[in-house]
């Protein structure tokens, strides 16, 4: 899960008046980069608010050592949200793939092209053209409300824990995100690195409430965690000519129904 820039030199800075200090937070970025829970530009933004916005601070990899990850150049979640192949992820979970994306599907390797990205919102549309996949998520008509009961799905720290479907469930805390965004929801449903682009749905409908994006640094909080509200992902869906519609299957609001409705429509993505 990617954490915020803004909260990270929040986290740093509880102590860091000295040069001393300086040189302690510098290590401790150049750490979460090389342990990929930072992306470059988000190393190099931190380092400039400890250097100076006219410093050139370089963000290179240290680590030898093979990743739990199988090498993967970045992983996460996606997951089906139209009839014809398409599916949604974040854009930081495929930024540096060079377009060599794929998605782990009944346990094929399937090819998927990139459609669109959306580097503001952090946003990515993706289509898997040879999958023949009628379940997809449906985005949820209801405004988001607090103490909504909520699941997140996803692949949280890849396959390195296991290849199966993982699922944690909350509340919706709050109905803005970071800086009073309103493009965002908070949710307490845990998340972690690998959940990035993954569903969040409500608990009794399985309609689509959000897109699981960030996570406070859990050294200044617990279950402060923050997803792409589903009324900002339709809009961007439709700046993109995607159709949305009713799945063609029911899951009877039962809760086989649901696991069965998850598990076809959410994939592991990654790129190598």
């Amino acid at each position: 899960m990617r954490i915020s820039v803004i909260f990270i030199i929040l986290s740093l800075f509880v102590v860091s008046n000295a040069n001393a200090s300086k040189s302690s937070d510098l290590r401790k970025i150049d750490r979460m980069y090389d342990d990929g829970l930072l992306t470059r530009t988000e190393c190099v933004k931190a380092k400039k608010k400890i250097l100076g916005s006219n410093s050139t601070p370089t963000c290179k990899k240290t680590s030898t050592k093979k990743a739990n990850n199988k090498n993967f150049t970045s992983q996460g979640t996606a997951f089906f949200i139209a009839k014809g192949g398409y599916l949604l992820t974040n854009y930081h979970v495929v930024e540096d793939c060079d377009a060599n994306v794929k998605i782990k599907y009944n346990r094929d390797t399937i090819d998927a092209e990139i459609i669109s990205n959306d580097r503001h919102l952090d946003m990515s549309l993706l289509r898997a053209s040879s999958v023949r996949n009628n379940k997809f998520l449906k985005l949820s008509n209801d405004e988001p409300k607090k103490l909504q009961r909520v699941i997140a799905v996803g692949y949280p720290f890849g396959k390195f824990v296991s290849d199966d479907l993982k699922f944690t469930s909350g509340i919706i805390s709050a109905l803005k995100g970071i800086d009073d965004s309103s493009s965002m929801i908070q949710v307490d449903a845990a998340l972690n690195p690998g959940n990035s682009g993954g569903p969040i749905v409500d608990e009794e409908t399985g309609d689509l409430v959000g897109v699981a994006n960030m996570k406070l640094d859990s050294s200044i909080s617990e279950g402060t965690n923050f997803a792409i509200k589903a009324s900002t992902i339709e809009n961007f869906l439709t700046s993109n000519k995607v159709k949305t519609s009713a799945r063609y299957l029911s899951f009877a609001k039962s809760r086989k129904g649901l696991l069965d409705l998850l598990e076809s429509s959410t994939v592991f993505i990654y790129c190598e």
